[in-house]
């Protein structure tokens, strides 16, 4: 995403045009972002904060997640957590929605609020070479902070996803019923009856006084 607004520190002579970062012969020395406050309501002091940047290894960030949610790490209290909140800038949006999404299907039954807001990140930039003077840039990029909860919350809150429902695919209903389907045919050594209730509604299967024991 691109930044919305991007101004340069009065450090760089106004009377000489600022060098270009993409060249070579500029490197960033610094970023920082402003402190602003989570833009969802209602957080408690201790939840488990999870901030995504654009370096950041999902791998690790999800391993530790699940731990906390699924119980098997547990907070300073010795409780599993019930509520983890994802937030990212910039680059690092992108990578936060994929955590969320693939938490969402490692832990069922979570309920999300989304909210998208704009944070100020400061950049530094130097040049080795003699006289040339660095810049600091202040950019405006936007942010997203995602809380998933494990108890309800508020569907009237902007942002609010209730829990997802996941569905068999159909291959995957007619892979399950082939693998089914040697048990009811009519070479199988279980009654009729038993291989009936099996695959009640599988057409294929032979009635009682045709099939064979």
């Amino acid at each position: 995403m691109e930044p919305q607004s991007t101004s340069f520190s009065p450090t760089v002579p106004s009377s000489s045009s600022p060098p270009k970062l993409g060249r070579s012969n500029f490197r960033r020395v610094s970023r920082t972002e402003d402190t602003s406050p989570c833009p969802i309501p209602g957080l408690a002091a201790d939840i488990l904060h999870m901030r995504v940047k654009e370096g950041s290894k999902i791998r690790n960030l999800l391993r530790f997640a699940t731990a906390r949610m699924q119980g098997e790490g547990k907070g300073s209290d010795g409780v599993a957590q019930r509520q983890v909140v994802f937030t990212g800038s910039g680059r690092g949006v992108t990578k936060t929605i994929t955590c969320v999404e693939i938490l969402k299907r490692k832990v069922g039954g979570l309920h999300q609020v989304s909210k998208l807001y704009y944070k100020t990140v400061n950049e530094v930039w130097e040049s080795p070479q003699h006289g040339v003077p660095g810049i600091t840039m202040h950019r405006t990029v936007p942010a997203i902070s995602i809380l998933l909860s494990k108890d309800p919350l508020d569907p009237q809150e902007p942002g609010y996803q209730p829990p997802q429902t996941l569905s068999v695919p159909a291959e995957d209903k007619e892979r399950h019923r082939s693998l089914l389907w040697p048990t009811c045919s009519p070479t199988s050594h279980h009654p009729p009856g038993n291989a009936k209730r099996a695959c009640p509604d599988d057409w294929r299967i032979s009635s009682p006084s045709t099939s064979k024991i």
